[in-house]
Formats: structure tokens, sequence, C-alpha cells
């Protein structure tokens, strides 16, 4: 029973799914001087072990219901954790609570994590605490006054801590536990949030904010996927468009092994470079279009630095795509409250790709062609060097992903001019020519393009700008006549395996 003389003691609330260790824990608080107080199957406990304890209900005044669903939620019962020590308002309506005054909270949470993976669902609902990360938070907030502990490890650092200060807890300890009490609550939370995601048929579909335009509603289902919110580390509500970026972005990043870094803007790469670094590759891409990457979508293969974060944030950007980020890294992406961050090491890529027509869905292969030198045939006389050579392979991986009519203007691995989505192909090769001059006016670059060039035309245009190495599907009625050109002007032409049109 709760009485005046039990009032202006100091007492512990204890409220714990994991029972081991109470009788250690239950001694070290009895010795300096705290009572008891816990809730229906933790006060069991606590008295068999030989101990004096006060039912929760007992103070609130009323008994658990709903099978324990309800037992710690009352204003008593939070008033005394939440009240400040050192406010004469406070302290006044505490007093005409008639409560006796909390110091100490320990919960442990129940073990949602284990029963996450049952195949009964009800029996992992029942697992979501509630009452317990809500006392967790109200200690927490008020760590000034408040010790809480919501690990079976931190009984000993409690037990420390009290007999270092004659039974108190000293500021720096309250404060270090409220911290990590805060980082349970906050990882329990999210372990939730993922297993409904995961395991909710409700949650296949998920509403966006809206779709390409504001006018449109948008959903995304996920049914047997993944859902990239579970991927999201950090930043704002992904929408539509950057699903649909993210999609076309992570594909193209998969086309390398090397350190690489793919920026896209409007689901084509704008800058894509590789090298033996990945902070390198970063600058080399950002650096083969700035105009372009300006808003755009960031991927790289390789976990991000501190360093490279610094870097990245100076600059605008929706989205970071990566495999890892270093604690230092986040800190400094983090501070942009709006910057998406997804955190990617490996998706299988799909089959089968559909999309929606007023005609009906209409479904293809998924084009998972692998370039490499197999897929390049040589139909000219004079071979480009090695070097070259690969520099053709990667600006062949990249027009793989841009929208047709596609050009990729590439040297050291770099793109150094891109055309895409042009309805002919004279007007993306002039458009990726055009970059080029403009921010690097390279001579000897090689050019890939995702379809044939139908007429000299545009063979004769990158012989005139100094390119020597182009690599073209074949297929036209005019092959023949491109391939003489090649020859009479010395350029080392190469026919690709496949046409690459992307629509």
């Amino acid at each position: 029973m709760v009485t005046r003389e039990n009032i202006d003691q100091k007492f512990s609330l204890i409220s714990v799914y994991d029972k081991r260790k109470l009788k250690y824990l239950c001694n070290s608080l009895e010795k300096h001087k705290y009572k008891f107080i816990s809730t229906g199957s933790t006060c069991k406990k606590i008295r068999s072990l030989g101990f004096k304890c006060i039912e929760l209900s007992d103070i609130t005044g009323f008994k658990e219901i709903l099978d324990g669903r309800v037992k710690t939620i009352s204003h008593k019962i939070y008033g005394s954790i939440l009240y400040k020590r050192k406010n004469i308002k406070h302290i006044k309506e505490f007093k005409e609570l008639k409560i006796p005054k909390i110091d100490i909270v320990i919960i442990n949470l129940y073990p949602f994590k284990k029963y996450s993976k049952e195949s009964d669902k009800t029996k992992t609902i029942e697992m979501i605490d509630i009452g317990g990360p809500s006392l967790i938070r109200a200690a927490s907030k008020n760590y000034l006054d408040i010790t809480i502990i919501t690990t079976i490890s931190h009984y000993s650092n409690l037990v420390k801590n009290l007999d270092k200060n004659l039974g108190c807890t000293d500021l720096n300890f309250r404060k270090k536990m409220a911290t990590q009490s805060f980082k349970l609550t906050s990882e329990y939370d999210q372990l939730i949030y993922k297993w409904f995601l995961e395991k909710n048929d409700q949650n296949d579909i998920i509403s966006l904010k809206y779709g390409e335009n504001p006018n449109q509603k948008s959903f995304i289902k996920n049914k047997k996927m993944r859902s990239i919110l579970q991927y999201q580390i950090s930043g704002k509500q992904i929408s539509f468009n950057n699903i649909i970026d993210i999609d076309s972005g992570y594909k193209c990043l998969t086309e390398f092994n090397e350190p690489t870094c793919v920026i896209v803007k409007h689901t084509n790469p704008c800058g894509v470079s590789s090298t033996n670094n990945i902070e390198k590759s970063f600058i080399n891409a950002f650096n083969s279009d700035p105009k372009s990457a300006f808003g755009g979508i960031v991927f790289l293969n390789r976990k991000v630095s501190k360093r490279l974060s610094e870097k990245i944030s100076r600059f605008f950007f929706e989205v970071i795509v990566a495999p890892d980020f270093e604690n230092g890294a986040l800190e400094i992406l983090k501070k942009k409250k709006n910057l998406i961050l997804l955190k990617i090491k490996k998706i299988k890529n799909i089959r089968y790709n559909t999309r929606s027509t007023i005609f009906g869905d209409i479904t293809q292969d998924e084009n998972n062609l692998k370039i490499n030198k197999k897929f390049l045939s040589l139909v000219t006389s004079k071979s480009a060097p090695d070097k070259s050579i690969q520099d053709i392979i990667f600006a062949t991986k990249v027009a793989k992903h841009l929208k047709s009519n596609a050009i990729v203007l590439a040297k050291n691995k770099q793109t150094i001019g891109i055309g895409s989505g042009q309805t002919n192909r004279i007007d993306a090769l002039t458009s990726a020519v055009k970059r080029m001059k403009k921010n690097f006016n390279y001579k000897n670059f090689v050019c890939s393009s995702d379809g044939f060039f139908p007429f000299t035309d545009s063979i004769n245009y990158l012989n005139k700008n100094n390119c020597k190495i182009i690599a073209q599907p074949s297929g036209s009625i005019n092959d023949k006549k491109i391939i003489e050109f090649a020859l009479k002007n010395k350029i080392s032409l190469y026919f690709l395996k496949n046409r690459l049109f992307k629509h």
C-alpha cells in the first residue's frame, strides 16, 4: 500500500521481461535504501526472491487489463518520473498526487526481434512493447533527475555508480544511460517498422507522396521484394521520381566492378567514372557535367568515407546510394535533413521488365547482357590500343543505360560528353560533342552509340572532331559505306554484338 511514510522514500520502478539477475539488482538497491515498485509478473518474482515490493496497480488505482496490454500507462507513474525536482510548480503538483518518488527506472523490453521470425503474426504482434518504450523515453527525457537502465549488462554499472556516489547516481552516468536508451528505442521501433514492411500483406502496397507530378497519385507494390524504404537510412520521403531514378542508376552501377561513381538526372547517367579510388571517381563523374549533376542522384560502389562525404556535401544532390557509410560520413551527410541516403549492398537483377500501356501491360526480358571485349568486333584494319578498348567497353556500358538515341564520349574511363533522348542520332552526337568541348575540349577520345549510324554524316562529324575510335551496332543498309569511310580515314571501327536501345 502507498502511505505517507513511503512517499518521501527513494523508489525504483522495475518492469522487466528478462528476469535474470533480479536478486543481484534488488540486493544492491536495497543496500542503498531503495524500495521497489513493479508490474504484475515482475512484482511476483521480486517478492519470491524475498523482497518487499509495491505492485504498480496499488499506486495507479486500477488493475492491469487486456491480458497485461495496459498496465503502466498512468499520469501518476509518468508524473513521478517526469516532474523536475528543482521546479517549484512541479514539486507542488507532484505532492498533490500523493505517490512515491521514482528515482530509478529499470526496464527491458519484450524480445520482439526473437519473435519476429515466427510464422504466427499474432505472437509477433504481442511482442510489440508499448509501455516499456514510453517509460524509457520519459525517464531518459528527465535524465537530469532520473536514472534509466534498459539492459542487464548495465546493472553492474548502476551498482558501481551508486556505491561511488553514496546511493545516488551522477549526472554523467544518467546522461550516458539516457543516450543509450534512446538508441535502444530507436532501433526497436526500426525493427518493428521493417517487420511490418516485410510481413504484413497490407504493406505490399505503399503510398507515395505523389507521382511524376503533384496532381498524380502513386504507390509502390513490393510483392516478394524488399521495399526501397528498408534501404533508407536518412532523409525525406522517397518520391515516385526518386524510385525511377534510383532503379535506373543502380542498374548502370552494377555494370562496373572497379571503384565507380554514376550520377543520374531524370533516369539518364550524366556523369560516370571508374578509377582505382572511389573519391577520385566521384570527382571525375561530377566534373563530367557539373551543370547536369546539380540536384542529381549519386551512386557509389564503395564505402563512403568521411573525407568523401565532405566533398559530396559541398553540392546539392537528391539521393546518395552506397553499399556502406563510415560513421563520420553519416554525421556529415545527415546534417542535410532532406538528403536521402540509401545503404544498398546488393540487389539481385530482375529477369523481366514490365511497363503499362493503354493497350495492356507489356513484358520483356531484362537487358542483362554482359559488355566486355567479346561484345566488340573490329571491322576495319586498324585496331585500337588496349586502353582505348577499355574506354570503349566503359562507354558502351553507360550507353546501355541511356535513353535512345544515345551517344557516349569517353576518355580514361570517364564520360566527357553524353547525348541522350534525342529523336535523331546526329542531334544526340552533336549534343555530346558540344558538352565535351565545353567541359574538356579533348582530342583522341572514343565514342559508343546504342544504335547504328544510318549515314556517314555522324562518323564524318566525329572524324572532324578528332575521334578515331568508334563503336556502334551493325544493321544499317549503309554499314558498308560506314566501314569504307572508316578505312579511308584510318578510324578504328568496332561493331557491337547487340543493339542497346532503351525507350
